[in-house]
């Protein structure tokens, strides 16, 4: 009942790959950037899949947890630089550990003119942990 409950509040609460705006310095160049999600199987698939890497007996808490992971995407499809910030140091870990993880996935960079450009996103979860 405890993963169900978590599975339906990081659905809910979620809102991945939001992404930071790119400002151009000439006003008539065209750009041509692509907002679909950079993970090979969609934004729920990157939901889904970071549902399913997580570990959530490794977060020593119980209640609501709240916790923000930032990260870059490369113009080479790797994943760089995550950081996770939030009320639980155990829950930071375990989402920089499951992002690392995801890593070996080969990801779409957002592109920018019709070239691969870096892209940061940052992925919100809230999750309650249900005492026993």
């Amino acid at each position: 009942m405890k993963k169900l409950l978590a599975f339906f509040v990081i659905i809910i609460n979620v809102k991945a790959f939001s992404q930071e705006s790119v400002s151009s310095n000439k006003k008539d160049e065209k750009v041509n950037l692509i907002y679909d999600s950079p993970y090979p199987e969609g934004a729920y698939g990157f939901r889904h899949k970071f549902y399913e890497i997580l570990d959530r007996d490794k977060v020593n808490e119980k209640g609501i947890i709240k916790s923000e992971a930032t990260f870059i995407v490369t113009s080479e499809g790797k994943i760089t630089n995550i950081k996770a910030t939030g009320t639980s140091i155990s829950m930071n870990n375990e989402m920089e550990r499951a992002i690392t993880e995801m890593n070996k996935f080969k990801w779409f960079p957002k592109k920018l003119n019709g070239k691969p450009i870096d892209s940061k996103y940052r992925l919100p979860v809230t999750i309650t942990f249900a005492e026993d």
